[in-house]
């Protein structure tokens, strides 16, 4: 197809102790331009999406409304304004344009855009499908389409004066970060969770010479009691006057020290895994402060606890403590 032009993007939003706030504004100049059957031509974006998934054992997308108002409303203010690009000339991106629209912060979100020159001003199924097919020839947008972890798909088109600009959008809670090749995100029980991590951070310290910690079920109840209860927000531990008397009744007399490391991600699956634990533990070390509260010579014990809300949030904490002989 003539003058056609694609262009990925895939963003997932992982932290640890402090999240970033993107900003939510989002402007998109007037257009009179065509479109088409807009609804026709959605759907027929949504089956060449979801055929494309069934031959690869994906699940099939669901189109929704914001997800189909922030392409519609990228590929517009594209057209209006002459330029092309997953970002505005404001910053905004596609998560921002799916926020505003009240989706999720914590999805996974990614983002298909083409553009064709000397072509018919109003789209059509037929151009619809040539999209499609380059999309599909082009490995980031191919890794759009038939990736793991999304549920939702939005679609925009819009031509004028022989341009065309096409969106697609996805969303979704995503998969564990850590995940490898061939691992299926199986979901660990609390139990198994304390001992995934303790496993991994006692691998790390006995490759320092370091005795091993035992698991704590004081510890655990700490680390379960930091957990944030108000989600509506990017906290990702509460924050007590005093971590000794989230321990359980009489049991704070028995520790002499107490640190914890906090993590949290988006986008990054729906239940806790093991390949989530490989993720936090991997990020807690490469930090200076966590690396000497996890590793260090002064503590005995450990616990661990682990949130996650079903969208694609994740929250995780580790407490190491040194007992009183």
């Amino acid at each position: 197809m003539r003058g056609l032009v694609t262009n990925p993007i895939t963003r997932r939003l992982g932290f640890l102790v402090a999240a970033i706030l993107l900003s939510l504004c989002f402007s998109a100049a007037a257009l009179a331009g065509e479109t088409g059957d807009l609804a026709s031509l959605r759907a027929e974006a949504l089956a060449l999406v979801n055929e494309a998934r069934s031959r690869h054992g994906l699940d099939p997308l669901q189109a929704t409304g914001r997800l189909n108002s922030a392409a519609q409303a990228h590929a517009e203010d594209m057209l209006a304004r002459n330029y092309y690009s997953h970002t505005s000339p404001e910053g905004e991106d596609v998560g921002d344009r799916y926020r505003d629209r009240g989706g999720s912060r914590w999805q996974k979100v990614a983002e298909n855009i083409a553009r064709c020159t000397a072509c018919p001003s109003v789209p059509t199924a037929e151009r619809v499908s040539e999209f499609h097919e380059g999309w599909m020839n082009s490995p980031g947008h191919r890794r759009n389409i038939l990736a793991r972890g999304l549920k939702s798909f939005g679609f925009g088109i819009i031509g004028e004066g022989g341009r065309q600009f096409a969106v697609q959008t996805f969303a979704g809670p995503g998969v564990p970060f850590a995940l490898q090749s061939g691992e299926e995100p199986v979901a660990l029980s609390a139990k198994e969770q304390v001992a995934a991590a303790a496993r991994l951070i006692n691998e790390q310290r006995e490759q320092q010479g370091r005795a091993v910690l035992k698991t704590s079920e004081a510890l655990n109840t700490l680390a379960q009691r930091l957990l944030p209860k108000d989600l509506s927000d990017d906290r990702i531990m509460e924050r007590p006057d005093g971590l000794f008397e989230l321990l359980p009744p009489g049991s704070a007399r028995e520790w002499r020290t107490i640190n914890v490391a906090a993590g949290g991600c988006g986008g990054c699956g729906t239940q806790p895994t093991g390949a989530d634990i490989r993720y936090f533990v991997d990020q807690w070390l490469e930090n200076s402060q966590n690396r000497a509260a996890l590793l260090g010579s002064e503590p005995t014990h450990l616990g661990f606890a682990m949130l996650a809300t079903g969208e694609g949030r994740k929250i995780a904490i580790a407490v190491a403590g040194k007992r009183l002989d």
